[in-house]
This record gives C-alpha cells, structure tokens and sequence, in this order.
C-alpha cells in the first residue's frame, strides 16, 4: 500500500468508527429503564463492533506515523 492508499484508510474507517459511535448515542437515546435481553444483545454488538474497529484505526493511522499513546504515560 502507498502512503495515498493508507490515508484513505484511516479516513475511512475514522468514518466508519463515528458512525458506530452515533449508532451507540441513538442506541443510548432509545434505552428505557427496563433492561431488555434483546437490547443487551444489540448493546453487544455495538461494543463489539466498536473494539474490532478500535484495533483498525490505530493500525491504520499507525501506518501514518501515528504511534497508539500509552495509557500507562512515560
């Protein structure tokens, strides 16, 4: 991959990561107090797909010269 393809894969899936982000703010919005099995599973989902595209972004971004911070500082 060239540097112009990696930019556009950190664009994208910085993209791609905001809208899951939104997806969890609506999720989040639509909640009642009463904790349903069917929205624990979407809430599953959401996280999931949120963590997979966590590891995506940093490794894109990576590419770019953009190293992951700790998060024990240093």
């Amino acid at each position: 991959m060239d540097e112009m393809d990696d930019l556009a894969t950190a664009r994208a899936v910085a993209r791609a990561n905001a809208a899951v982000a939104t997806q969890l703010a609506d999720f989040a919005d639509d909640l009642s107090p009463v904790v349903e099995p069917e929205k624990l599973a979407e809430y599953d989902n959401l996280v999931a797909r949120e963590a997979a595209l966590r590891g995506t972004r940093q490794d894109a971004f990576a590419r770019l010269g953009f190293p992951v911070p700790s998060v024990e500082g240093g």
